[in-house]
């Protein structure tokens, strides 16, 4: 599935509803919710573009030595 705009406008509303529960609350669970949801969109738009994330280059690649 793609991400309409309306997806999107929704997704960015949950993200911000996320980050004003975190901030109010200022718990460790909720902080934890924010960077999951922004990792996942992170994610989302690699893939969405046919590209590997650089952190999982850096995590599961072997280095090329001479």
């Amino acid at each position: 599935m793609k991400i309409d705009k309306k997806l999107e406008k929704a997704i960015c509303d949950d993200l911000e509803a996320r980050k004003a529960r975190a901030r109010f609350y200022d718990k460790k669970e909720d902080y934890e919710s924010v960077a999951e949801l922004i990792k996942e969109l992170e994610f989302y738009e690699y893939v969405s573009k046919g590209e590997v994330p650089p952190t999982w280059v850096e995590r599961y690649c072997e280095e090329e030595t001479e």
